[in-house]
């Protein structure tokens, strides 16, 4: 109850902003710490449990896990 609070305060994040926060961000296995630190830590667009969720979500979806967290995220 207390996240679907806090959640409904951040509101989420446009493509522009998604595009500016993964400008440059090219690998290969290497790039989840790093989006998962600029996604919770950073920008704070989900809780560390919203994100573990999402990410367990889309590691059943084909295609790269975190390319399909921002396709999630957007929606």
């Amino acid at each position: 109850m207390m996240e679907e609070a806090t959640r409904g305060a951040i509101a989420s994040p446009s493509i522009v902003r998604l595009f500016t926060g993964f400008f440059g961000v090219c690998g290969f296995g290497g790039v989840l710490p790093w989006a998962r630190r600029m996604i919770v830590e950073q920008r704070k667009w989900l809780t560390p449990v919203e994100f573990t969720e999402m990410l367990g979500l889309c590691s059943f979806l084909p295609g790269g896990n975190i390319m399909n967290v921002t396709v999630a995220l957007v929606l």
